[in-house]
Order: structure tokens, then sequence, then C-alpha cells
């Protein structure tokens, strides 16, 4: 599978860097163009001992200039810290990661986290735990979250307070606490918007009927029945949306096809396939090759079967 995740990670960490006027240390030889992971933690350990771990919680930074980064638009419509830890969370499902973020809301604008592995023999460094740490606390930064503060669990001191303010890392930094001042990012409503759109703009994330509904203020049944007045239903409509914006992504850009499966709101890469070749009648990599010179009209066949 495309690893597209570990190689936005790696942009993000070398963009971090030269934030901070530092360089990346030399690669170890490469096979077919891709560093093994072993090597990759290596590196990232590499930087933690030559400029400590505050250089590392800083990386995260780097997404305020990667504003157009295919992986990272993913996190942007995110409502509030929730929304986004659950999208990061369908990330690390979509490419099977080692690693898993684990959430327990604490209060309406708090929560714990721990960063593990799905291998108790091989827990993530701390480098890694701050690397991912860092890079959560930045993109919730970037919804506008005011207030937002963060500790290793078990300390008293903030070493997050809308930015770092460490001078001592304790551990262990695989656990944390956070709290922000509000609930949610504001959300401009818009009576144009028919469901099919709100899908389509936004498809990585969690949808359900209730969540739609809401977003349409408007009360779950009738919402339904309006589908239902239109030969139509969620999870159908869902289905299309989000094959609506995987094809205008496969024809309109070079995108990788996993990161488009990811970014159009599929489980992983071979459900992505499943769905489209049901739908067109094509794989994703044969409507890029046949469809790949713009954007296409919508998709013939319809995914809301009655």
């Amino acid at each position: 599978m495309d690893d597209f995740a570990p190689a936005a990670m790696m942009r993000v960490v070398h963009q971090g860097l030269r934030r901070q006027g530092l360089a990346l240390p030399p690669a170890a030889p490469s096979h077919l163009g891709r560093v093994a992971l072993p090597d990759k933690r290596a590196r990232l350990q590499a930087v933690w001992q030559a400029h400590g771990p505050g250089v590392i919680a800083r990386l995260g930074e780097a997404v305020h200039d990667l504003p157009d980064d295919p992986l990272l638009t993913a996190f942007a419509p995110a409502r509030d810290p929730f929304d986004l830890l659950e999208r990061w969370q369908r990330l690390e499902r979509f490419v099977h990661s080692r690693h898993r973020v684990e959430v327990r809301a604490t209060g309406p604008a708090a929560l714990s986290l721990r960063h593990l592995s799905l291998r108790r023999a091989e827990p993530p460094t701390d480098a890694e735990d701050l690397l991912v740490v860092g890079l959560l606390l930045a993109l919730t930064q970037r919804l506008g979250m005011s207030g937002l503060r963060a500790r290793p669990c078990g300390t008293r001191s903030w070493v997050f307070d809308d930015g770092w303010r460490a001078t001592c890392w304790p551990p262990p930094l695989h656990a944390w606490e956070w709290e922000w001042r509000g609930t949610t990012r504001p959300q401009a409503a818009d009576a144009s918007h028919t469901p099919l759109n709100l899908l389509q703009a936004d498809p990585a994330r969690g949808w359900t009927l209730a969540r739609l509904s809401q977003a349409m203020g408007l009360a779950p049944r009738t919402l339904q029945r309006r589908l239902a007045d239109q030969g139509a239903h969620f999870s159908g409509l869902l289905v299309q949306a989000r094959l609506n914006h995987s094809a205008h992504h496969l024809a309109s850009g070079a995108t990788s096809l996993a990161e488009v499966g990811y970014l159009s709101g599929f489980a992983d890469q071979p459900h992505f396939t499943r769905q489209f070749r049901a739908h067109t009648g094509l794989t994703p990599a044969q409507f890029r090759d046949q469809f790949g010179t713009g954007a296409p009209g919508p998709l013939s066949r319809s995914a809301s079967p009655r």
C-alpha cells in the first residue's frame, strides 16, 4: 500500500526543522527510494539527541507552512479537537499504523490521550510520542481554538499554553491532558447547502445521519423523510459523495491513490477500490488513466439504490 502517511509526516519533519534553522540528519541508504521505518526512527532520534525534545515538539508547527498539503487538508474542516482526533484515528486505521492515539473526553473542552503501539514489545519512542502530540496540537491551533493547553499526565505544569513553554520534559511522554476554551468552532450556515453538497465538502468527517441533520438544522427524522421523498437515503448519499469527491481528485490531480481514498472518507484502500469499481466499473487507477485530463462530471451510476 502507498505509504502516504509516513511520507506526509516526513514532509512535516523536514519543514519543521527548516523553520528552526536546522537540517535533517543524512538518511540511511534507501531501497527503491523508500527509507525503512527503523531508519526513520533513527533519524528522529538523532534530532532528539542533537537538539533536544523542544525541537521535536515544535516540528508540528510546520503545518502553518503547508496549508495545501493534500493530507493535512483532511483536518482543516474539523470543528473541535474531538473531531480532529477522530479524523486522526481514522487515518491510523486507514494506513494500518502500528501506533494508535486513544482519546477520552474528560469534559466539554478537555480530554486525555495516549499514544500507544499495537505491538506491546515495541512501544513508541519518546521522540515519536512528542512528534505526534506536537503535530496534533499544531493542527488544533490551526482550527482557531483559543486557550489550548497540554501537559503530560501526572504533572502539574502546562508545558504547552497556546505555544510550547517547556524547559524540562518529564517522562513518560505518551499520555497527555488537554484543555481549551470554547466547545466548537463556529460553522457558517448556508441554506443553499444540499445534503450531498455538505457531504462532498468534507467527506473525511465521520458523518452520521445525526451529524448531517444537525449541520442542516433539521431533526433526523425530518431529513430522512426529505431524502426518502427524493428516492434517496443517508448511506447511499454518503457513498455517492465519497465517489464524487474521489473521482474529482483522481481526474484533476496527481495525489496518490491511497491518499485520495483517505481524503474521500473510505475505510481503507481495498474498501476504496471495491466501492469505486462497483459503481463505475473501473478501478481508481483505471479511472485516472482514462479521465485524468480534467475534472469529471457526476458519476453515471447512482450510489443511492432504492
